[in-house]
């Protein structure tokens, strides 16, 4: 309390609060109450809401986790299998590559006897080309003791119309009783040299299958090139090419591999020689 003698003039008393003024205010308290109430019911609504849709979500996840683990199971067995179909896989291609070696191998021994022989006349066989041959061949080749003994078990022409004059000479297949007389054939046929026969040059080819025609085929720069540099070589059978190389004799199965290790040894021979004296030029200065 402040003295009265101390108070200001300024200084007064507050009213004291009617009953309506009391009145009004209670009314307002509840009001705010029942807007804090209401509110309080809307949020317990949303977050019900919420509640449910969380509860929605963890079931989903829940799925899905059985989902995953189920597709991550077969997956891993997916991988499992691919490996055993990739083991399978090769398995099987080494396989083929044996049964197609043995199959071209049998397929070749299957030719071992058979000629090809170019160039000879149209029509020149008849109507009987294994009579002709048997009867033909001795004489040409100068074989005497194959006369009356060559025997001959077929033999056809290839299956074209008769070339004319200008085109290539159509070729003549015959397949011999005998390998032995194949092999005598073919060696008189080299030593003889260039045969002729009607003004038409005549040529034998061994029969073999179109994969060994390839590898043989594909040793023909290497043929050149040992011709060229005088390296003694031969061709064996089954596409194996041979050569006398510096006292040694070596066999190759690839035309690269064959190439590579003459012109590495002759690059060898080449550094171990010894180098050429080098000549002194006489001095051009004046004494």
């Amino acid at each position: 309390d402040i003295p009265p003698s101390t108070r200001s003039p300024e200084h007064k008393v507050p009213p004291s609060t009617s009953p309506s003024q009391a009145l009004k205010a209670t009314n307002t308290m509840e009001l705010i109450l029942q807007d804090i109430q209401h509110s309080n019911s809307q949020i317990e609504g949303k977050i019900s809401e919420i509640n449910s849709s969380i509860s929605s979500l963890d079931r989903k996840v829940e799925v899905f986790t059985k989902r995953l683990d189920t597709t991550e199971r077969r997956i891993s067995d997916a991988e499992d299998m691919i490996q055993n179909l990739e083991a399978n896989i090769s398995h099987l291609q080494e396989e083929i590559v044996k049964i197609q070696g043995k199959t071209e191998d049998l397929e070749n021994r299957s030719q071992r006897c058979n000629l090809w022989t170019v160039g000879l006349p149209k029509g020149v066989e008849g109507k009987d080309p294994v009579a002709f041959l048997e009867d033909w061949l001795p004489t040409f080749l100068n074989l005497p003791e194959m006369t009356g003994k060559l025997e001959i078990e077929r033999a056809h022409s290839t299956f074209m119309p008769r070339p004319k004059d200008s085109e290539r000479p159509r070729m003549l297949l015959f397949k011999l009783l005998r390998f032995r007389d194949k092999e005598i054939i073919l060696r008189q046929a080299r030593n003889v040299g260039p045969l002729r026969y009607k003004n038409k040059q005549i040529y034998f080819f061994l029969d073999m299958s179109a994969d060994l025609y390839q590898k043989c085929k594909s040793f023909s720069e290497v043929k050149r090139m040992c011709k060229d540099l005088e390296i003694p070589f031969a061709l064996l059978y089954p596409a194996r090419f041979q050569v006398d190389f510096k006292g040694q004799c070596l066999f190759f199965t690839s035309p690269s591999d064959m190439e590579n290790h003459i012109k590495i040894a002759l690059l060898r021979e080449k550094d171990d020689l010894p180098p050429r004296e080098q000549r002194t030029r006489p001095s051009s200065r004046s004494e």
